[in-house]
This record gives structure tokens, sequence and C-alpha cells, in this order.
């Protein structure tokens, strides 16, 4: 529906109170449809620029993928440049999502402003001193604002539910990125299943003091201090230079726990870093594992030492 500017309603009196209430109403109500106009136009774009951060993210995967599956040489470092790229279209796809929920934020606003529009309409009706035009004009504000209002529901259902969908995507990408990175590792695409079919055999665990490390730099150190840490990329970065510093190097991979009673939690950690390290290639008898308690950690954390 098109709507004119109104002027307040006069009469021989001169302008009423609800003629000038409803010139006011319809001013904001201006404002907040061309606010809701210029959303709809926000989240179009960042659609079409999160299709095409998408379609970039899998034409590189797609090539990495492609290369692997012919055989490829281990570590080929052509392919981890592809790999590295993938990763940072995946950063930016995940960058969209945060611009996507400061959108969501604004029209949560909106929808505010919508109700507290009504809610003044529907006051209007009870003041005195109108004429029956001014109660024509606010009829139709009120229908203006309704339907208005549906389009803003709608706009933040739409973009709840791309938030959710493009943060499950962008966590299931992470996880096929890591895979991806171990293919690359062996050189070849159906290593990992097998990696993965093989059990690990269990490792034995000896308890060590600070001051067995006091003179080492660990080449890792990740700290669980909230769930599902993201830690596996840059742990394969690290180990892939640090062998090709030194092909035959093994490591020592060290729990380490704020205190006694949270040592179970850092070996948990542990052998989840264990698993990580040998899915990405590396020989499980080239890593020995530790515990150690230490009040420099606040929270378990796993250090990884080269020698």
């Amino acid at each position: 529906m098109q709507s004119a500017p109104l002027s307040a309603t006069t009469s021989k009196f001169g302008p009423t109170a609800v003629g000038q209430k409803a010139t006011q109403l319809r001013a904001d109500f201006e404002k907040l449809k061309t606010n809701t106009q210029t959303r709809s136009a926000q989240l179009e774009t960042i659609r079409n620029q999160t299709v095409a951060n998408v379609n970039s993210y899998h034409t590189l995967v797609g090539s990495i993928r492609s290369r692997l599956q012919m055989g490829s040489t281990p570590g080929n470092p052509e392919l981890l440049a592809q790999w590295s790229q993938a990763q940072t279209q995946l950063t930016q796809i995940d960058s969209d999502i945060g611009t996507l929920n400061q959108l969501s934020a604004q029209v949560s606003g909106d929808a505010g402003t919508s109700s507290f529009l009504l809610e003044n309409i529907r006051a209007a009706y009870s003041l005195s001193g109108a004429l029956e035009e001014d109660h024509r004009q606010l009829r139709l504000l009120e229908d203006e604002v309704n339907q208005n209002a549906i389009v803003i529901d709608r706009a933040l259902l739409s973009l709840n539910n791309e938030i959710n969908r493009q943060a499950q995507y962008v966590t299931s990408e992470r996880t096929s990125l890591v895979q991806l990175a171990s293919d690359i590792n062996t050189g070849q695409s159906f290593a990992t299943a097998t990696r993965r079919a093989t059990p690990v055999a269990t490792r034995p665990v000896t308890s060590v003091t600070p001051a067995s490390f006091a003179d080492k730099k660990p080449l890792v150190v990740i700290r669980f201090d909230k769930a599902d840490v993201a830690y596996e990329p840059a742990l394969y970065q690290a180990l892939s230079r640090a062998l090709e510093r030194r092909p035959d190097a093994t490591f020592d991979l060290v729990a380490v726990s704020p205190n006694e009673g949270a040592q179970a939690v850092a070996r948990r950690d542990a052998d989840a870093v264990f698993k990580s390290m040998t899915n990405m290639g590396l020989p499980a008898e080239r890593v020995a594992m530790a515990t150690m308690a230490s009040s420099a950690a606040s929270t378990p954390e796993v250090h990884i030492y080269v020698h």
C-alpha cells in the first residue's frame, strides 16, 4: 500500500490534537518502513556474498580432492596452499554469519519499534477532540504498520534459520578440512578411512613434573578452556613444519592439569589430541605420552614437545 505524507487534520477550530498525533506517528512509520526496506537489501547482499564465498570454497576443495584422487606426493605444497586458501574462505563464511547476527539484532529492534507504534496508534483512538477523518487516518496507518510487521517477522524468521543453517555448515566443513589436511599429508584421498579403521593401541603414560620440561619450549599448547576447541588445523600446520625441518622427529604429548582432581579430564583431552595426530598420518610409536600437574595452568592443557 502506497500512502502520501499526512498533514494534521484541521477544522474551523484549527488542527486537532489527534490529527497532529497521527501525523507524527506517520512520520515515525515512514522511518521504520525505510529501515525495513534497507534491511531486506542488506540481507540480499549478504546472501549473494555468502554464495560467492561458498562457491570459491568448494572450487578449492574440489580441486584438492581431484588431485588427491589421482594420487599426489605426501604434503604437496601446492595442495597445502590451496588448503590454506580454502580455510580462509571458510573463515569468511563464518564472518558472514557474524554479519547476519548483527542484521538480526537490527531487525529485532525494528520489530520492537513496530510494536511500540501499534500501541501508540491504538492509544490515540481514545484521545478526545478527534474528527472522523483523524480516526480514518489512524485506521489506515494501523493497517500499514500491521502489514509491515508481517514483513519484519518473516525477515527475522528467515535470518534466524539462515544463521543456524550456516553455523552447522561451517562446523561440518571445519571437520572436513581437518580430514582433508590429513589426506594431503599422505598424498591420497582414501587414506583417511583406512587410518581410522585401524584401532590405535593404548599408549603407555608416564607421570612427570614441570621440571622435566623446564628447559624446553612446547611446539604446541592447546588450552581446553571451552567446549569443542578447534585445535586440529593449527596442530596439523605445526606438525608439518616440525617434520619438514626434522623428518625423523619424535614428540612428547603431555596432559597438563591445574590440580590433581583434573588429571582425568586432561588425560581425556590428551587422548583426543593423540588420536588426531595419528589420524594425520604420524606413526603412533613416534609419540610418547605423559601427565603432569602444574600450578601455572588454569584449565586442562595439552603440551606437545618435539625432539
